[in-house]
This record gives structure tokens, sequence and C-alpha cells, in this order.
């Protein structure tokens, strides 16, 4: 064997060491809690971010509102804004949606994230925000103005309502 042989072997054994501790290192940040939130947040920083956005009037006596869909580092908000002439835009509502991934659904043959639809079929819109849980079962929020105390009421899907 020749001295530059084990130059090779010794520069060899060094990138093998050096690759175990590596891997040893993100094994351990993968496998601790502590450590993997830490990361995590060093990475992913915190801000607000609009995944949807639709406008509309609610029945068409109003009100007008703006709905935003925004992802944070930890949860997803629905923000609803009045929209009404004459005023400038006030926070209505804002409503968490206690699941942390966004979804899709289809309305009238295309796919959104977000949607004023009438769900009931009553004449008044509903606000409908599809999300997934942590092991990726679909959630469809539904939320109803309440006139009388002018806020937003989660409530289930009518009976006979299918999923598509």
């Amino acid at each position: 064997m020749t001295s530059q042989d084990s130059t090779f072997q010794k520069k060899e054994i060094t990138l093998m060491a050096v690759l175990a501790i590596i891997a040893m290192t993100l094994l351990t940040v993968a496998i601790v809690p502590s450590f993997r939130t830490a990361v995590k947040d060093a990475l992913i920083p915190n801000e607000r971010v609009i995944l949807a956005k639709v406008s509309g009037s609610i029945s068409p006596e109003g009100p007008k509102v703006t709905i935003l869909k925004i992802r944070t580092k930890d949860a997803l908000t629905l923000e609803i804004y009045s929209d009404d002439e004459g005023s400038e835009n006030t926070l209505l509502a804002r409503i968490p949606l206690f699941e942390n991934r966004d979804g899709y659904f289809v309305v009238n043959g295309n796919a959104t994230n977000l949607a004023l639809t009438d769900v009931d079929q009553d004449g008044t819109m509903e606000v409908v925000a599809p999300t997934y849980n942590d092991q990726m079962v679909p959630r469809l929020n539904i939320f109803k103005y309440n006139r009388a105390s002018k806020n937003f009421d989660r409530v289930n899907a009518p009976e006979g309502t299918q999923a598509q």
C-alpha cells in the first residue's frame, strides 16, 4: 500500500465521519419536539399570508363583505370586513378555523378554497371554507350571517348535501 492510498482512505474516513455526525444531528432534531419546534421557528417566519379573497353581498339587503382566508404560522383564520359604501372597511369578524391545512372544493364547476355561496338555498349567502385536519380528514366550514347579533355562526351542511 502506498502513502497516497492511505491518504485517500483518511479523507474518505473523515468525510464519512462528518456525514455521520450531520445525519445524527438531523435525526436528533427530527425526533426531539423542542428541537424540531426551534428549527421550524427559525426557518418559517410568523407572517400572515392571504390564501384567498372573496367579495360579495350576504343578501340582497346587505351587508356587502370582503372575506379573507389567512394563514399564520400556527392557524388558518377567516377575516370578514364590511364593504358597504360610505364607510371604511371595518372588521366584522375574525373566525378561527380549527384545522391548519388549507383545502379545496368544487363550486359551480370551479375548484376554490373560499366561497360565498347559498348552501341551504334560503336566499342568504354563507361563507364556505374547506380545511384538512392533521390526519388529512376534510372539513367543510360553513358560516351563516346572523342579523340579530351581526355576527357569523357556524352551521352544519343542510340535509341532502353530498360531497362531489
